[in-house]
């Protein structure tokens, strides 16, 4: 991928690379992609900005100024941020809380910097989900045609287990004429026509519909999202980034090298 330009670019590189370089917490950086305003400080904000500006040298300035009308919007309606540093009595005076936040953010971006100089390369953290992540497989599709020429495509979902056992789990299944993708929090996406190569992209907490006609590669900067037909839900909690194709009526997810295999050694 380019390097990033925008703060569109950034969206699209996705939460898990900007914490590998930057090493902002996941939350956060998913906070600030997703423009959350309402759950970031204003010192704490210029100082994530300062960071990426800094990391990937674009300039983010139409970013800081978005923040700031809203913050000027809604502070009145905005709740109180408790800090578990600083405890303001109730007869301390503003000049001291704004102080020590000043303070707060400065020691956050001298750590950062210090946590830089001591590692060049970025480390990997083990995942853990609550759930096994959910993956779709083509191997079971069932397809019946109506009298009204709708076709429904049953689609099945197994769970990818760590061991194998001799138990037999049911496997969820979803089916219909059109597939949604629903995020669960608000998302990049693109979405790439195989046939005409025209390329969707898109910010959204929206439903996605998928027009099941049409085969698509699907890139989205996050998992955290449901798949649905008339049959059921499928739902997914992979903080990555996810891609799928849907090819012939069937949702699959992709690998990466996968993806970029589909998509002429693009990766996006």
């Amino acid at each position: 991928m380019k390097q990033p330009s925008t703060f569109e670019d950034l969206q699209a590189l996705g939460t898990e690379k900007i914490h590998e370089r930057t090493h902002i917490s996941r939350d956060k950086v998913e906070l600030v992609l997703t423009k959350s305003f309402g759950e970031i400080g204003r010192v704490q904000f210029m100082g994530f900005m300062s960071i990426l500006e800094r990391e990937y040298g674009i300039d983010l300035n139409e970013i800081k100024e978005e923040y700031t009308k809203f913050y000027q919007d809604h502070v009145a309606t905005l709740p109180p941020k408790q800090s578990v540093i600083l405890q303001s009595s109730s007869n301390s005076k503003p000049k001291w809380i704004l102080i020590g936040a000043v303070l707060i953010a400065m020691l956050m971006i001298a750590g950062y910097i210090a946590q830089s100089k001591m590692s060049n390369e970025p480390h990997e953290e083990v995942m853990k989900l609550t759930v096994p992540p959910m993956v779709l497989k083509d191997s079971m599709i069932d397809t019946n045609v109506t009298d009204t020429n709708e076709t429904n495509v049953t689609v099945t979902a197994v769970s990818s287990e760590k061991n194998t056992t001799k138990s037999s789990i049911p496997e969820p299944t979803i089916s219909g004429k059109e597939l949604v993708i629903h995020p669960i929090y608000k998302v990049w996406y693109g979405m790439i026509d195989m046939a005409s190569g025209k390329r969707i992209q898109k910010i959204t907490a929206d439903p996605i519909r998928i027009d099941t006609t049409k085969n698509w590669l699907i890139f989205l900067g996050h998992g955290r999202l449901e798949v649905e037909s008339t049959s059921g839900k499928i739902e997914f909690k992979q903080t990555d980034p996810i891609r799928f194709i849907c090819e012939n009526g069937v949702l699959k997810e992709l690998s990466k090298d996968e993806f970029i295999e589909r998509n002429g050694g693009q990766d996006w």
